[in-house]
């Protein structure tokens, strides 16, 4: 895989108007086919049967790859949606958001996220400390995008995670991303769950505490969901941020650690220790 054969493949798929999936790779030229193939294939796999798929192909000419370690991983063990929330408070606080700006953020993605009431395809940019909501577009919101694994790192985080029966494809595209988020300019951190009703799980995600998945963070059947990515507004250069997660492209070449489920006080145990 050289820097100057690679391309970008995005899948979306709605009904009704709803985003019900997405996904995207970074490949070589001569892996378009089977992996547009796979996308295509993925899309239908929902219950709810797409109206619209959109598969959109574009070689990275002249954009320079980034190449990042993944995060940490860990687990914390919870016992219900309210003991997840609350710890991905704590955790949140640890990396630097306020308490307002944390329960704010909360709300917001409990609520529908978007001033309509849904969820929103991309993120919120939130002020770490005030709780501000600074994207410019709230119905739509930024979305990540251009991130990958190199094929080795793949089968590496692949077997680590199979081991600790984490080995879904949720897993691995949100570590990804969550990489690619955390090593953005003047991110503090990012919290995040699911729109898919049938998935409770969620994590946060920063330099400092690295990608701590939490179990439950909403009741099964629950559509409301997002994801919100939190700025220190002293270093934040907004237009300098969004093209930084749109299109910049990223691929993860290592693995970082990967942790077994742990209680929460171990977990701030072991971050006192580092």
């Amino acid at each position: 895989m050289t820097d100057e054969n690679l391309y970008n493949i995005r899948m979306r798929a709605s009904a009704g108007g709803n985003h019900l999936s997405g996904a995207e790779r970074i490949v070589c030229a001569e892996n378009i086919d089977e992996i547009a193939r796979g996308l295509l294939a993925r899309s239908r796999s929902k219950e709810s049967f797409p109206d619209q798929v959109t598969i959109h192909i574009e070689r990275l000419q002249d954009q320079p790859i980034r190449y990042l370690t993944a995060l940490n991983v860990l687990t914390i063990r919870v016992s219900d949606m309210h003991s997840g929330r609350d710890a991905a408070a704590r955790i949140l606080e640890y990396a630097g958001v306020s308490g307002l700006a944390a329960t704010k953020a909360l709300t917001l993605l409990s609520a529908g996220a978007s001033p309509s009431g849904k969820a929103m395809r991309g993120a919120i940019i939130m002020d770490a400390g005030s709780g501000e909501r600074l994207e410019p577009d709230q119905e739509r919101g930024v979305r990540a995008s251009r991130f990958d694994w190199t094929g080795e790192a793949f089968a590496t985080v692949d077997s680590r995670l199979t081991a600790l029966s984490l080995a879904h494809h949720r897993t691995r595209e949100a570590l990804s991303l969550a990489t690619k988020v955390a090593h953005a300019p003047a991110v503090v951190a990012e919290l995040c769950w699911s729109d898919d009703p049938d998935y409770i799980a969620g994590y946060v995600a920063s330099l400092p505490t690295g990608y701590v998945r939490i179990p439950v963070l909403k009741q099964s059947q629950d559509p409301k969901g997002g994801r919100v990515i939190f700025v220190d507004p002293a270093v934040l250069n907004l237009a300098s941020l969004i093209n930084y997660l749109e299109t910049d492209p990223v691929l993860i070449n290592a693995v970082g650690e990967i942790n077994k489920e742990m209680s929460l006080p171990f977990y701030f145990e072991l971050l006192a220790q580092r």
